[in-house]
């Protein structure tokens, strides 16, 4: 589906329009070896993880939740032509997060308002994943805004993407993507709850070792968060909330969570590859403790604030 009308997102905005209900689902974090993945976030930084299988395009995956919500590890485990995106981002972004999910109750529902904003998106697409008992995990799912995601496009690309175009001379069209990037929608066979219990069942909501108990935001890089922020309020209508991030963002209302759609520090612009999902922000039964714990092991920041990237596979956590 090619629902692309870039310059109709002023008109089509409309705050005062029904939310896409939503629950914000989980973060993808693409890593190279899995083994090493796993054990620097049981071992280096104190979360319970729980392998939960192997998807029919070739990868394999691991989950580690906070409460209802979680952060995915996601590898290659076979060279397939469905992921050849994913090996791309790797080769290029090295390990990161490449895009985020949401969980929508009725999959139909958030697709018709994508149609009449005039969002550009993929068909809906089936997937499965055998999970580690046995038992087989099943959604739908749409790719948002597919020309600035990996899926679709190199990375080095979409480093651009998430400005309002330029003019371009008449009859050409802009060459590069210009929306920014956007969450992939999935609906549950069996709903959320059918989700949560898979989880459930696989031992993902023991207690992490090191105290973290809830995730309270999670934070993209645009390149332009007022842009970014206008076209998620049309695809989705999520309410803003009056932060301002000093200057530096757009805050949504995701559910529960905060969605931060933020610029890059002083001023600088967003490099290959690009806008994507870049930090989560939890908090721990302890914070004190928590930070202890990640001192011992050489995994906090110096400011202890958190964990940065190169501790995390690709994803700073935020310890507030």
């Amino acid at each position: 589906m090619d629902g692309s009308r870039l310059g109709s997102v002023q008109s089509a905005y409309n705050p005062m329009s029904e939310a896409v209900v939503a629950r914000f689902d989980h973060i993808v974090v693409a890593v190279k070896d899995m083994r090493k993945a796993l054990a620097t976030y049981r071992e280096a930084l104190g979360f319970t993880v729980v392998p939960c299988g192997e998807d029919v395009v070739g990868t394999t995956a691991a989950w580690v939740h906070i409460g209802d919500y979680a952060v995915e590890l996601v590898a290659i485990r076979e060279s397939l032509p469905q992921v050849r995106w994913l090996q791309d981002w790797l080769d290029i972004a090295k390990e990161n997060p490449p895009s985020f999910v949401v969980s929508v109750p009725d999959l139909e529902v958030a697709v018709a308002r994508l149609v009449e904003r005039g969002v550009p998106f993929r068909e809906a697409e089936s997937r499965e994943r055998l999970l580690a008992d046995g038992t087989t995990l099943r959604w739908r799912e749409v790719v948002v805004a597919p020309e600035s995601t990996p899926r679709a496009t190199s990375p080095a690309a979409i480093a651009a993407s998430g400005r309002a175009p330029s003019a371009s001379p008449k009859g050409q069209s802009a060459n590069r993507p210009v929306l920014p990037p956007m969450p992939v929608l999935v609906q549950w066979e069996g709903g959320d709850e059918a989700r949560l219990d898979a989880a459930r069942r696989l031992g993902a909501h023991e207690p992490h070792v090191a105290g973290w108990r809830e995730l309270t935001s999670v934070s993209v890089l645009v390149a332009d968060p007022e842009y970014a922020a206008q076209w998620y309020e049309a695809a989705f209508g999520w309410p803003r909330v009056h932060d301002a991030l000093a200057g530096r963002g757009v805050i949504l209302r995701l559910g529960n969570i905060r969605l931060e759609l933020i610029a890059p520090p002083s001023g600088g612009r967003v490099l290959p590859p690009g806008p994507h999902p870049t930090a989560i922000s939890l908090r721990a039964e302890d914070r004190l403790a928590t930070l202890d714990y990640l001192r011992e092991r050489g995994t906090a920041d110096g400011a202890g604030r958190g964990v940065t990237p190169a501790k995390a596979h690709g994803l700073r956590i935020a310890l507030p």
